[in-house]
C-alpha cells in the first residue's frame, strides 16, 4: 500500500476532514497521515480553536505537531511516504516540515486553487514599505521579515512533483516547473453533489456570504489587526441587508463563514437575520440573489447561474480586500455598492439582478474548472494518476500536462 501525508496549519475539523479528500485516500486503500501544524507554527490559533469549544476530526492517522522534536519523532517512526500533499503557506515551521519530506523520499503534490481573481499589485515606495513594517512593532516586523524570506528565499527551493491545478489562471506559475494535474477546485465537488438534488427553498430571498471580516483567525496568522470594526461594520451591512431586501421584495439570510464565532461570542451581529452555518453551497443553490464581498464561495454563484450583488465599506474600500471585491465584481460585470456612501440611494436594483452568462462561462474557465477535466471528485482524479503511473498509462491521461 502507498502512503500519503496531508501536511495542514489549520485545525482539522469535520469541514476539512471532507475537503482534504481523506475518507476518498482511505477508501482508495491508501495509507494516510495528516501532519497538522497548527500547534507549532500556530499556537493562538490552536489555543482559540479548542477554547471556543470546536472539536478535532479525529481518526487513526492525525497527529498534531506542536515541535520541531515531535516532527522528527514522527519521521523516525513511519515507514516509507510516497507523497505529501503540501497544504501550508510558507514559514519556518512548514519549511522545515516540508524539506524533512522531501529528504524522507516523498515527493510533494501542490494544490493551486486559482478559485479567486487576484487584484493588481500596488506600487509602494521603499520607504512606504519600511514605514508599515515598522507599523508592526518589534515582534511583528520580526514576523514579517521572517516571512517574507521563507516566501522569497526558502520556499521556492523546494522541488514540487505534481501541481494540482483548477482554473487556467492557476497554471502560470507551474509550466517549467513539476507536473500539473489539471481538474477543478475543492468547491466544486460540493457543486457536483448538489446538483443531483432538488432546490427546496419555499420562500424567495437573498443570501449574504458572511467573511468574518472582524474576527477572523486569518488575522492571527498573518499578525495583522481586523480589517473592519464592528461597530462600524455590522450597522452598515444590517442597514444595506434591508434597503436591498425591501427593494426586492426577498428575505434575508446570512451563510455564516465556517469558522465564524459569533454564536460562541454570544453576539447578534446580523439583527434578527436567520443565520446558518454550514450551509453556504445550499443557501446559494436555492436563493434569489447572493450579496457578497469578495469569498470563495462566490464561484457557487457563479456555477449556479445566480445574480450577484458586490459590497464593501468605508474601511474596506482602501485595502488590499476592497481591491479584490472591485476586481471580482468587475470580472463579472459588476461594480461594488459602498454601504457607507450614497451608492444605497442611486443603486438600480433590478439591473444588479442581471447575469452575464458569457462572463460567468469565462470565469469557471479562468478560477473553478479547467475545461475538458473530468466532472468526478477532485481527490479521485488525483489518485488515479498516481495509481496509473505504476501502470505507465499516465502518459495517456488528457488532464495531466507536463
Amino acid at each position: 500500500m502507498k502512503k500519503v501525508v496531508i501536511l495542514v496549519e489549520q485545525p482539522l475539523d469535520e469541514r476539512n476532514y471532507q475537503r482534504f479528500g481523506i475518507q476518498t485516500w482511505l477508501q482508495r486503500n491508501w495509507l494516510v497521515e495528516v501532519w497538522d501544524l497548527t500547534p507549532w507554527a500556530h499556537p493562538r490559533v490552536w489555543r482559540n480553536f479548542i477554547a471556543f469549544g470546536n472539536k478535532i476530526k479525529e481518526f487513526a492517522g492525525y497527529y498534531p505537531l506542536a515541535s520541531g522534536s515531535q516532527l522528527a519523532s514522527r519521521l523516525s517512526t513511519v515507514s516509507q511516504i510516497n507523497y505529501f500533499v503540501d497544504l501550508t503557506s510558507e514559514n519556518y515551521q512548514s519549511v522545515r516540515a516540508k524539506l524533512s519530506l522531501q529528504r524522507a523520499g516523498a515527493i510533494r503534490i501542490v494544490c493551486a486553487g486559482g478559485s479567486m481573481p487576484v487584484p493588481d499589485r500596488v506600487a509602494i515606495g521603499l520607504m512606504a514599505r519600511l514605514a508599515q513594517v515598522l507599523a508592526k512593532g518589534p515582534r511583528g516586523a520580526l514576523s514579517w521579515l521572517s516571512s517574507a524570506f521563507f516566501h522569497k528565499v526558502v520556499a521556492p527551493r523546494i522541488a514540487t512533483g505534481f501541481a494540482v491545478v483548477s482554473g487556467e489562471e492557476s497554471t502560470a506559475p507551474f509550466r517549467n516547473s513539476g507536473e500539473m494535474i489539471r481538474t477543478h477546485n475543492l468547491d466544486f465537488d460540493i457543486y457536483l453533489a448538489l446538483i443531483k438534488a432538488p432546490a427546496v427553498a419555499a420562500t424567495r430571498y437573498l443570501v449574504f456570504i458572511d467573511q468574518d471580516y472582524c474576527f477572523h483567525p486569518d488575522y492571527i496568522y498573518q499578525g495583522i489587526p481586523p480589517l473592519a470594526t464592528p461597530g462600524k461594520y455590522f450597522p452598515a451591512l444590517r442597514n444595506g441587508l434591508k434597503i436591498i431586501s425591501e427593494a426586492l421584495e426577498v428575505q434575508v439570510r446570512i451563510a455564516a463563514h465556517p469558522r465564524a464565532t459569533y454564536e460562541q461570542r454570544g453576539l447578534d451581529v446580523f439583527g434578527g437575520f436567520a443565520v446558518e452555518y454550514g450551509r453556504t453551497a445550499e443557501l446559494i443553490r436555492d436563493c434569489e440573489l447572493v450579496v457578497c464581498h469578495d469569498s470563495t464561495a462566490v464561484q457557487f454563484a457563479v456555477l449556479f447561474g445566480k445574480p450577484v450583488i458586490f459590497v464593501t465599506t468605508d474601511e474596506l474600500i482602501n485595502t488590499y480586500e476592497g481591491r479584490a471585491i472591485a476586481k471580482i465584481a468587475a470580472e463579472l460585470g459588476k461594480s461594488p455598492i459602498n454601504l457607507d456612501g450614497t451608492d444605497l440611494l442611486s443603486a438600480d436594483w433590478r439591473k444588479e439582478m442581471r447575469v452575464d452568462a458569457a462572463k460567468y462561462e469565462r470565469y469557471i474557465g479562468k478560477y473553478i474548472k479547467i475545461a475538458g477535466s473530468p466532472a468526478i471528485p477532485l481527490w479521485d482524479i488525483v489518485i488515479n494518476h498516481l495509481e496509473s503511473l505504476d501502470s505507465g498509462e499516465s502518459i495517456l491521461n488528457p488532464v495531466v500536462q507536463r
